[in-house]
This record gives C-alpha cells, structure tokens and sequence, in this order.
C-alpha cells in the first residue's frame, strides 16, 4: 500500500502542535523560569533550529501554547454543557465544569505565566492578549447559555465571568498551595452556588 505524503503544512501544524503541548508541559512541571526554549524542542522531539523557525521569541512561544490550551478547554467547556443531562440546575453546573478545569495543567499554566508577566514586559504583551481574548469568549459563552441575564441587563454577563473567575482564581490558588485553603472546597463552592442561586434565580424560578 503507498504511503500518503504528509504537505508541508500538515507537517508544519503537527511541528506547532508538538511544540505548544511541550511548552505547557513544561510549564506544569518546571515553572515559568525553568521553562527554556532548549528544553521545549528536546521534549517536542523537534530540532531547536524548527522552533525557532515557528517562535524566533520565548515570548511567542508561552502565549501561543497558553493560547492553545485555553481554545482547547474552551471548546471541552461547550462540549460538557451541550451534554448536561435535561433538567441539571446549569449554572451549578457551568460552576463544577469549570472548577474542574480550575484544578487541571491549564490553571497552573495559567498562574505561572500571569506573575512572570508582572515583571516581563515583552511577555506581558502576549498574555494581556490572550487574556482578553479569552475573557471576551466566556462572556459570550455565558450569553449563549443564559440568553435571558444579556436581555435584562446587557453587562451582566460580563460582571457574572468577571465575578466567577476571580472566586475560582482564589480558590484554586489556595487549593495549589499547601496549607492555604481555610475550608475545603467543596465547602467553598456550595456556599457561592447559594450565593449565585439567590442573585441570579434560575429563570424558572424568576416571579
């Protein structure tokens, strides 16, 4: 049988792909500063000359595989709504998916990247565009599943993302540090589901 030749695009795309997972991994498992370009192509199994061909800066590199990675659980988070079983309370149930990816390679990733961009400048252009482009999908993401909070309020999609991704930062940082969680958290999420529950009734709910 003849093998069927790879373009150079898909083999381009296998190359980006293979670098941007190795970058994460890195991340995970040796920290923002451990992270190094070199380390990167031995773990991607590609030469450093190809990564610099795609990334000529560390910079470009970290956004590109954060970037990734937030797509990916992006498209997870619309996958595991789109599947609820009918009749499960959503917005306790939007909650638990993400806390879930709170607590995944994604968050750490995540979290070492936001405090070297405090003190990196160049690395700081990068994530503050992803970050927004990112923020600006889940708020839309949150419009589509709860069209009737965008009519009542036009902002309040944007303040319930805001509002839910500062509890779970907190929440999941104290949970990634050793000693720093006063409650558990599962106790910490039942009291912001009630929280939520009261402030934005299920629409079922609404007089």
């Amino acid at each position: 049988m003849e093998r069927v030749r790879r373009t150079q695009a898909e083999r381009s795309a296998t190359t980006r792909a293979a670098l941007l997972a190795a970058t994460v991994d890195s991340l995970v498992e040796r920290g923002y500063r451990g992270t190094t370009t070199q380390d990167v192509a031995r773990r991607a199994g590609v030469s450093y000359g190809a990564l610099l061909h795609h990334f000529p800066a560390k910079a470009d590199l970290l956004s590109a595989a954060l970037g990734h990675v937030l797509d990916l659980r992006t498209t997870e988070f619309r996958k595991a709504m789109a599947d609820l079983p009918p009749g499960t309370a959503t917005r306790e149930a939007a909650i638990d998916v993400l806390w879930s990816m709170f607590q995944g390679p994604t968050f750490t990733a995540w979290l070492e990247m936001s405090v070297a961009a405090r003190t990196d400048g160049e690395l700081a252009v990068g994530f503050e565009h992803v970050a927004r482009e990112f923020a600006e999908t889940c708020v839309a993401q949150y419009s589509e599943l709860f069209p009737e909070d965008a009519v009542a309020d036009p902002e309040l999609p944007r303040i319930a993302v805001a509002t839910l991704f500062t509890f779970l930062d907190g929440l999941a940082v104290a949970h990634l540090v050793p000693g720093c969680e006063l409650i558990p958290p599962e106790q910490a999420l039942d009291v912001f589901k009630l929280l939520i529950s009261s402030a934005l009734p299920a629409p079922e709910e609404t007089p």
